[in-house]
């Protein structure tokens, strides 16, 4: 029978080293994918998906088995990426050239799959999301993430941000008002 997280952790407090990788594998896609879109960047998210497990490492001892554990690790995830975008100011982004074409591109993994045009409606609506939801701010991007992207409660996503659950539900209705209007033209264009 699988251990909850936070019995897993309370071992790791003990002493096993070895659970941890159950801990790392459950969460380490989470974590990238939250942090993806939370920076937009995958290097960057990659990065913070390390510096968040070196932090849990460090921070161990700091976890109560009492409280839930997901909120914990995604709260140092998001104090992580808010590092992160402030260091940002001092960070060139690395461009390249391609030979054949000359057209320029943001250094990142490219999907080599033929896409139908299913697959590339999909890939634009992806796109005109994810661009709607960078533009919103900080609090708002967090809150929406963890709710639409993650799954967490109101109580949970107060517990990560550090805040009412009042100011949680206005995030969470601004966030969406302003996605609703950003991306209605959008909408529109397809009807």
């Amino acid at each position: 029978m699988d251990q909850n997280d936070e019995d897993i952790m309370e071992d790791y407090q003990s002493g096993n080293h070895e659970v941890i990788e159950m801990i790392f594998t459950r969460y380490k896609n989470r974590i990238i994918n939250f942090s993806l879109r939370m920076l937009g960047n995958r290097a960057d998210a990659e990065d913070v998906t390390g510096d968040v497990f070196l932090a849990l490492f460090k921070k161990k001892y700091t976890f109560d088995p009492k409280a839930k554990f997901s909120t914990w690790l995604f709260t140092i995830a998001r104090n992580c990426c808010i590092s992160r975008i402030r260091k940002r100011k001092n960070i060139v982004s690395i461009w390249f050239t391609h030979k054949d074409t000359g057209s320029v591109d943001q250094w990142e993994i490219e999907d080599t799959k033929e896409s139908s045009s299913e697959a590339l409606e999909g890939r634009e609506n992806a796109v005109a999301v994810k661009a709607a939801i960078a533009k919103l701010p900080v609090e708002q991007r967090e809150s929406i993430i963890l709710r639409e992207y993650h799954d967490m409660s109101y109580e949970q996503i107060s517990q990560v941000l550090g805040c009412s659950m009042e100011k949680v539900k206005i995030l969470i209705y601004r966030a969406r008002e302003r996605l609703r209007g950003e991306l209605m033209s959008f909408i529109k264009e397809e009807e």
